[in-house]
């Protein structure tokens, strides 16, 4: 078995230091924070309890079929607790003359799940907690027995998923139990779990925004967007309304990139040449997510935009902020493209 620790716990380790690798490069598109969701999966198992090293020893078979169910809450992009129940089958060993011993396992598992995130539809994840095991050993032939244990168990894993909807994701997962069984009754053996599932997560999406009200959207921004604030007059000699749209934002991030801070630019100078002008910073985010976590996203990414706009020398009390969440969307939530420009802050001059 000391093989077979040594390579999950390498295989582990560079799916996890890729992960750490590639998230810096991209973030996922883990839109279910907030959500609770269920799932199954089925597989391989392998253990130990077969062929103990008896001379009596003639036929082992330590594979078996596996399946489980399983559920948890997402707490945000990156991390979640999931429970679940797992059937592993049961080993079987025929003895020479002596008879048959098969040993069935069953647990129950919790466990903490860290997701790193690689594109917007796939991710790496890595699990530890703890599991519940039911081993029953039943021996038919010269010495027959029945005997039956429960113990507590560690338990790592590691796995991909891919998100094929907002409420859909495949996972290909391997889990290692450790020291399954208590050693002087059924035995003891670690336990290797290989499995394929789907889990389904129990959030609207809000994408499906009607292709008029988005289109009318886009001419309201692009036409008058200092109606968005009425009781403000307009300033007719400094720049129009600036949306910083594609690009200002990564999924599930309030940090400015690079094109976004130079797009604002422009409003610190504008407010610097002239002190008689404010701005109001207004952040939204894409329909990902839950609508209270993406509310308090959209306050993070205008208070982001009049955080850069101060840093250039502009007093903060010219500069208010407003977050407006899911609303008001100038693209198509349901393709990634227009999740990425709804993923903005829109800026607005007053006297």
């Amino acid at each position: 078995m000391n093989t077979k620790r040594t390579l999950l716990a390498a295989s582990i380790s560079s799916l996890f230091s890729l992960s750490l690798l590639m998230s810096t490069q991209a973030n996922a598109a883990a839109e279910n924070a907030g959500e609770f969701y269920l799932g199954a999966k089925t597989g391989w198992a392998n253990y130990d309890f077969a062929c103990t090293g008896s001379g009596l020893d003639t036929d082992c078979d330590n594979d078996a079929w596996a399946g489980s169910i399983l559920g948890g809450y997402q707490f945000n992009n990156w991390l979640a607790l999931e429970a679940g129940y797992n059937y592993f089958g049961h080993s079987n060993a025929d003895y020479s003359g002596a008879g048959n011993n098969k040993t069935r396992v069953q647990n129950g598992e919790l466990s903490v799940k860290g997701d790193w995130n690689l594109t917007d539809k796939w991710s790496l994840f890595g699990k530890v907690g703890t599991s519940y095991n039911g081993v029953d050993s039943n021996f038919s032939g010269t010495y027959g027995s029945d005997v039956s244990d429960n113990n507590f168990s560690a338990m790592l894993g590691a796995g991909v998923e891919y998100q094929i909807n907002h409420n859909l994701r495949f996972r290909t997962e391997y889990q290692w139990f450790n020291n399954v069984g208590e050693k002087d009754t059924t035995g003891s053996s670690d336990l290797n779990y290989l499995s394929i599932g789907l889990v389904y997560f129990f959030g609207s999406n809000a994408a499906a925004a009607p292709v008029a009200a988005v289109a009318a959207s886009e001419v309201m921004a692009e036409e008058q967007p200092v109606q968005q604030a009425p009781v403000e007059q307009p300033v007719q000699d400094a720049l129009p309304a600036i949306t910083l749209s594609t690009g200002a934002f990564a999924h599930n991030s309030t940090k400015l990139t690079p094109d976004a801070k130079k797009s604002l630019d422009p409003v610190a100078d504008t407010l610097l040449a002239d002190d008689t002008i404010s701005v109001k910073v207004v952040g939204y985010t894409d329909s990902s997510g839950s609508a209270a976590y993406n509310q308090k996203l959209s306050e993070k990414r205008a208070q982001s935009g009049a955080e850069y706009i101060e840093s250039k020398g502009v007093a903060n009390d010219r500069i208010t902020v407003e977050g407006k969440g899911e609303d008001s969307p100038i693209a198509d939530n349901s393709t990634s493209e227009g999740r990425e420009k709804n993923r903005r802050v829109e800026v607005f001059y007053a006297r």
